[in-house]
C-alpha cells in the first residue's frame, strides 16, 4: 500500500500496536509520531520518525502535512476531542481516531469540507469492534432478534483509558444499568452481578450492564428488540475502584480528582495481574427464529486489539474503500473483511463463530487451567 499514514501518539499503549499492525499489514510507510521520537525504532526503513505536539497547531500540521492519512491514537481522547482532525482537515487528508462516538462524530462532521473527505472515528476496542463484530455474526443469523455481549477480562489500565472510561460512564456515551427491550432503551433495566461465570472467560467476573451509543446504533440498523450488554471485570480489587470512580464521574468530579480516580484504577488493574496472564474478550451471542450463534474474540488485552482495529480503519481508508463523510468504524468496512484481517493479527489469539447457544458452551476457555 503506497499511500503514507500519519500516526499521531505513536508510542502510546494504543499507538505503538496500531503501527505494528500497520507495517504487519503493507503499509509501505508510516510517519510515526510522538512527544518523545527517541523511543521509536529509527532503523526501519519504512517509518518516519518525527517529533510532534498534539497541543501545537503548527506541530501537528508539518507532522500531517503531505500524507494521505491521518491516524491519532493519543490520548486521553476526552482532553484530545478533534484536536488532531482539524490538523488532518487542514492538511486534506484522510482521517481515522481510535476514539470517537457521537460527540467527536458530531466535532468532526462541523469541520469545513467534511463531507467531501472521509474520517473514520470510533475505531478501537469498545467503540469499533464492539459494533463490527456483531455485524459481522448477524450476516449469519437472518432476522435476529435477541444480542447479549460480554468484553473484558483481566487487564491493566494506561492512565489515558482509565481517564476514557471515566468519560465512557457519562450521558454522552451511554448508559450504566441500561437495556435494549421492545426496541428502545430501558434505563434501570438490570444490575451488577459479581463472581458470574460466564463461557470463555478463565474464571468468574464482575458484570456491569453498559448500554453504549453504539451498541443502540448496532440494534437499531439489525432490528433486534432486546439487547443485553455487559462490562466483564476479573480480579478482586479493580471493582472497588471502578465503583469509586464511577461515582467520581457521576458526581461531577474535578479534573484533579478524575486523575486521582484514574491512578487508582491502574493500581488496582495492576495489581490484579501481577503474576497473572492478561487477556481481553468480546463475546457475542445472537439469536433469531433459526436458533442462535455465538462469537468469540480473545486478544492480549485492550490496548492491543484497539491498535488493530484503528489499522483497520486506516487500511480501508488508504486503500479507497470508504467513501467521503464521517463514519463510525462499525459502519464503514466491511465486517467479513475486516475479521478475516483480524485473524492474522498478532493481537488476536483466537476468533470464533459457532452454532448453538452461549449456554451450551464450557464455562472455562478451553487450554486455560
Amino acid at each position: 500500500m503506497a499511500a503514507t499514514v500519519a500516526l499521531v501518539g505513536a508510542t502510546g499503549g494504543v499507538g505503538r500496536h496500531a503501527l505494528a499492525h500497520l507495517l504487519a499489514w503493507g503499509v509501505d510507510v508510516v510517519r510515526a509520531g510522538a512527544r518523545d521520537p527517541g523511543r521509536l525504532d529509527g532503523d526501519n526503513p519504512r517509518v518516519q520518525v518525527r517529533a510532534v505536539d498534539v497541543t501545537d497547531p503548527a506541530s501537528l500540521d508539518a507532522f500531517c502535512a503531505g500524507c494521505h492519512t491521518v491516524v491519532n491514537c493519543a490520548g486521553p481522547a476526552a482532553s484530545i476531542g478533534d484536536t488532531v482532525a482539524r490538523a488532518a482537515a487542514r492538511c486534506g487528508a484522510g482521517y481515522v481516531d481510535a476514539a470517537g462516538d457521537d460527540p467527536l462524530h458530531a466535532a468532526v462532521s462541523a469541520l469545513p469540507g467534511a463531507a467531501d473527505r472521509v474520517a473514520v472515528l470510533s475505531a478501537g476496542l469498545m467503540p469499533g469492534l464492539s459494533g463490527l463484530l456483531p455485524a459481522h455474526l448477524a450476516a449469519q443469523i437472518p432476522g435476529a432478534r435477541r444480542m447479549t455481549g460480554y468484553v473484558g477480562g483481566r487487564d491493566g489500565f494506561t492512565p489515558g483509558a482509565a481517564l476514557d472510561f471515566l468519560a465512557a460512564g457519562t450521558a454522552e456515551y451511554g448508559e450504566p444499568s441500561a437495556a435494549w427491550r421492545d426496541g428502545a432503551r430501558r434505563s434501570r433495566a438490570l444490575a451488577a452481578r459479581t463472581d458470574v461465570p460466564v463461557p470463555f472467560f478463565d474464571e468468574p467476573v464482575l458484570l456491569q450492564p453498559y448500554l453504549s451509543t453504539e451498541t443502540e446504533r448496532v440494534a437499531r440498523r439489525l432490528g433486534l428488540t432486546d439487547v443485553d450488554w455487559w462490562s466483564a471485570f476479573a480480579g478482586s480489587r479493580l471493582p472497588a475502584a471502578l465503583a469509586a470512580g464511577a461515582r467520581r464521574a457521576r458526581d461531577g468530579a474535578t479534573a484533579a480528582q478524575l486523575a486521582d480516580a484514574a491512578a487508582e484504577l491502574c493500581r488496582a488493574a495492576e495489581l490484579d495481574t501481577f503474576g497473572r496472564p492478561r487477556y481481553q474478550l468480546l463475546v457475542v451471542e445472537l439469536t433469531g427464529p433459526a436458533g442462535a450463534r455465538v462469537l468469540a474474540c480473545r486478544g492480549t488485552g485492550a490496548n492491543a486489539l484497539t491498535g488493530a482495529a484503528v489499522a483497520l480503519g486506516a487500511l480501508a481508508v488508504a486503500a479507497g474503500d470508504v467513501p467521503p463523510g464521517v463514519h463510525h468504524l462499525a459502519e464503514a468496512v466491511d465486517p467479513a473483511w475486516a475479521v478475516d484481517v483480524l485473524r492474522t493479527s498478532p493481537a488476536v489469539t483466537s476468533l470464533r463463530v459457532e452454532d448453538g447457544p452461549l449456554g451450551s458452551y464450557d464455562l472455562i476457555e478451553e487450554g486455560v487451567a
